[in-house]
């Protein structure tokens, strides 16, 4: 799997078949850093992931991380219970995340 980037800042890839979208916003002293999959979203400490449990969108947090590159290598630390169902788990990288949100 390999990041295709079209412009800085937005990146896309297909994964098990399935396509996803990777973002990396400049904000004031830091980065927006997100990956959008059909499946569920993979995202920085920005994410809340209260938010995504209301709303019932498998979402995973990665945190201490500065690129999209960054954010698949790093350790999920926190996800929805959607997320869970679809087979993520504390301590899984974010590659490992995206795979399960892509099958």
């Amino acid at each position: 799997m390999e990041l295709a980037y079209d412009h800085p800042g937005h990146a896309s890839g297909v994964v098990n078949g399935k396509e996803f979208e990777g973002f990396c916003l400049p904000v004031p002293r830091s980065n927006l850093i997100f990956i959008k999959t059909a499946g569920g979203f993979i995202g920085c400490g920005f994410f809340d992931m209260k938010t995504f449990d209301k709303l019932g969108i498998p979402a995973a947090r990665i945190t201490g991380v500065s690129t999209l590159e960054e954010l698949l290598a790093g350790k999920i630390v926190d996800m929805t219970e959607s997320a869970e169902k679809a087979g993520v788990r504390i301590g899984m990288s974010g590659y490992d995340a995206l795979m399960r949100f892509c099958s």
